[in-house]
């Protein structure tokens, strides 16, 4: 099931240090199907 704008925004916020949020950014870019892409930005 596809995660919500919330649901990134949650995940996102744990992150303790620019490096693991680009490897997030980098990893998602590139796996996700548009409609995930789409929430995964916005958040």
């Amino acid at each position: 099931m596809a995660k919500t704008k919330q649901e990134w925004l949650y995940q996102l916020r744990r992150c303790s240090s620019v490096n693991t949020l680009e490897k997030i950014i980098h990893k998602n870019r590139d796996s996700l199907l548009n409609s995930e892409r789409e929430s995964f930005n916005s958040a």
